[in-house]
């Protein structure tokens, strides 16, 4: 079956909505009350997982739930797409964090683009703060002056070793 424009509209739109929901979730959940799974990703890992995991095993089985409702009942149809631009978002969130910029699987090539976001998210395991976005971080001016005032640097292509929390 084809896909109609709406369809492939409502994919677009919850891709692009995810950076801002990403962005809240990251902000006010992660570090707030759910801090106690997500300290474990602002510290050295040990072994190969690491409690803040449960975040996305907790994300997909609802976006699971919300596609299998939207294929299932017609009434709902809509939350297909919908989960399919969520998925979409979250297995790029995937690639840039824990492939990318984390190292998780191992080297991968380096990306000048990439490495942007590398940067950025090394801002944010430095001072436990800005940027909370991933695919479009937002680095304050004052939190890069800082940074640079203090000579911080990340070593382009090489993994983000975490540093602490504030």
């Amino acid at each position: 079956m084809i896909p109609s424009l709406g369809s492939i509209a409502l994919v677009a739109i919850a891709f692009v909505a995810m950076e801002p929901v990403t962005y809240v979730v990251h902000r006010w959940v992660m570090h707030g009350p759910g801090m106690v799974w997500h300290r474990s990703h602002h510290a050295r890992r040990q072994g190969r997982f690491e409690r803040n995991d449960w975040y996305p095993v907790v994300f997909a089985s609802t976006t699971i739930t919300i596609m299998a409702l939207g294929a299932l009942v017609p009434a709902v149809w809509f939350l297909l797409p919908i989960g399919v631009g969520i998925t979409a978002y979250g297995l790029a969130y995937l690639f840039v964090h824990d492939i990318y910029i984390h190292r998780r699987v191992g080297r991968v090539p380096t990306s000048a683009g990439l490495e942007h976001l590398a940067d950025a998210h090394a801002l944010h395991h430095r001072y436990g703060a800005e940027p909370y976005g991933m695919l479009v971080p937002i680095v304050p001016a004052a939190l890069r002056a800082r940074a640079d005032a203090s000579g911080f640097r990340r070593v382009p292509g090489s993994a983000l070793e975490v540093e602490r929390v504030t």
